[in-house]
């Protein structure tokens, strides 16, 4: 029989504490009282079809609440098939805590069914992992929540023995520590304030430090005061809603998009990076401007890396660093220069007329057109992905959730199903392409077991568009990257959603805006004209 109190409880009521609402996975017989002990202390349980999505649903829940999240997969296997999604976690900067099953410690030494060490396996791709301490599980599960918190947040593995979860506790939880914000010294200010009252064209590059709840306010407030124009990496879209006057743009990923940008880039006399987590970026962005370039960077913390120069930099509570620095000396960058780099911009990643099927870029405008504040997408890795950051206009901060850490395809179904769930009643958006819904389908029986109001658009070329478009600058022939193409339609509605199969813009618009009417789950299998592609990354 169960113990009125275990050392599970212990664990689950600290997570409850720190405030983790969610958590998901595939159970095996090991992690059983963990999965019983996190439902009783409030934390819902997702199952998932596969252990990778589980994780990227989790992922997504930090992403959209700024919650910890709990992944709880089953030994040996279950926690081998998750570890690229807690790798991904690490890398997109999401507080995920695993509680990794592991065999009785009694079993340990002898028995070699499933057993490999978990602790080796996770140390490289998270942030911290050990072994469960039973007489010490709060103050341990309080460590690990701590260290995946921190600036940048990240995953951590805790290895739970069966025995040692079922084990007797009497441990209070423990609850997290009360941070104040600090304002900034007097000279702090006022060498800041100096940099940025002398700068005549100052450009901030905002990532996804800022995209944190009460950084939208001052960050606005400080950008319109100075009038300076605003460039985003992916991740951190919609800081500043895409549709104001000084949001120039996205940057990262596209070669050709980000040559206009470095253009604009090069004439600031200033860079102020905000929350700039290089962790986005292709290696093009290694030393991206000189070392003497005057720079001024913003952030929680350091950040370790060497890839570009940063300047004079101010770590701290952001929203209140941000209101610190507000004030006179506003920016003089000639409204005229902003529009002619977002027409560029919009030049390039303008709609083609297709040989058949659907341009991708007019599909992602009839998207962006209809997007509103309380909307949520995900988007998925691939040629499409690139184009819809630049495409696809955000209105609220992190409105498009996606992998660009460690840039998982599979990851966009998985997301919106996380996404829906912690932000009940909103319309989630999945954009994804065909290759990557192969990788996740099966995560449409979740979404129709919850009934969640998830409209997924399928790109369906046939392909793997940008590997396909690499070989072809390589002057490689294709190989590899053609596939049998699978009606999507047909295969959600085995799952008991409504799907629909399109060939036409006109006939696209109809059926987004019927499934968006519905707020029920919808699969919208669009099929494209990749070619445009090759024109626009």
């Amino acid at each position: 029989m169960t113990p009125k109190r275990t050392v599970a409880d212990a664990i689950a009521g600290t997570l409850k504490t720190y405030g983790a609402e969610w958590a998901f996975g595939i159970p095996g017989n090991d992690v059983l009282e963990l999965i019983r002990a996190c439902e009783e202390a409030g934390i819902r349980f997702v199952l998932a079809k596969s252990e990778p999505s589980a994780a990227f649903m989790a992922d997504a829940v930090y992403q959209v609440t700024g919650k910890p999240t709990v992944l709880i997969p089953a030994l040996g296997p279950g926690l081998a098939n998750a570890i690229s999604g807690i790798a991904g976690a690490t890398q997109e900067r999401s507080a995920l805590i695993v509680l990794g099953g592991e065999m009785a410690t009694r079993q340990m030494g002898i028995y070699t069914h499933q057993v490999f060490d978990h602790v080796a396996l996770a140390t490289p791709v998270t942030k911290l992992a050990m072994t469960l301490n039973p007489s010490r599980a709060a103050q341990q599960t309080a460590k690990a929540l701590d260290t995946a918190l921190a600036y940048p947040a990240g995953s951590v593995l805790l290895n739970c023995p069966a025995d040692y979860g079922r084990a007797p506790s009497e441990e209070p939880v423990c609850a997290p520590p009360r941070r104040l914000p600090a304002a900034l010294d007097a000279s702090a200010v006022e060498t800041g304030r100096t940099l940025l009252g002398h700068a005549k064209r100052p450009l901030a590059l905002i990532g996804r430090g800022a995209v944190r709840d009460g950084v939208d306010a001052p960050l606005r407030a400080f950008i319109e005061a100075r009038q300076m124009p605003v460039l985003t990496t992916y991740k951190a879209k919609g800081t500043l809603d895409e549709h104001h006057a000084l949001a120039v743009g996205s940057l990262g990923l596209s070669p050709i998009i980000d040559a206009v940008t470095m253009n604009l880039i090069g004439e600031a006399d200033l860079l102020v990076l905000i929350g700039f987590d290089p962790i986005e970026l292709r290696d093009a962005w290694i030393d991206a401007w000189p070392a003497d370039r005057a720079v001024l960077s913003l952030d929680w913390g350091p950040l370790p890396h060497r890839m570009f120069p940063t300047g004079t930099e101010v770590f701290g509570d952001l929203p209140t660093i941000l209101a610190d620095l507000t004030g006179s000396g506003a920016g003089a960058w000639p409204r005229a220069r902003l529009d002619a780099h977002r027409a560029e911009i919009a030049g390039i990643v303008r709609p083609r007329v297709p040989s058949a099927g659907i341009s991708p870029a007019a599909l992602f405008k009839a998207v962006s057109d209809r997007v509103r504040p309380d909307w949520l997408m995900t988007v998925d890795v691939g040629a499409h992905r690139i184009l819809a950051n630049h495409a696809v206009l955000c209105r609220t901060p992190g409105q498009l959730i996606q992998s660009n850490g460690l840039c998982h395809m599979g990851y966009a179904l998985p997301a919106a199903i996380g996404a829906a769930l912690a932000k009940p009643g909103r319309p989630v958006v999945a954009l994804i392409g065909d290759g990557s819904l192969l990788m996740s389908l099966g995560e449409l029986a979740v979404a129709a077991e919850r009934n969640l109001p998830i409209v997924v658009v399928v790109l369906d070329d046939q392909a793997l568009a940008l590997i396909k478009l690499k070989q072809a600058k390589m002057q490689m022939a294709p190989r590899a990257v053609d596939f049998a193409g699978a009606r999507f339609d047909r295969l959600a509605r085995g799952f008991g959603i409504e799907g629909c199969r399109v060939g036409s813009l006109a006939d696209f618009e109809q059926a987004f805006d019927a499934a968006l009417r519905s707020g029920q789950p919808a699969v919208i299998d669009a099929f494209i004209d990749p070619s445009e592609y090759w024109e626009q990354m």
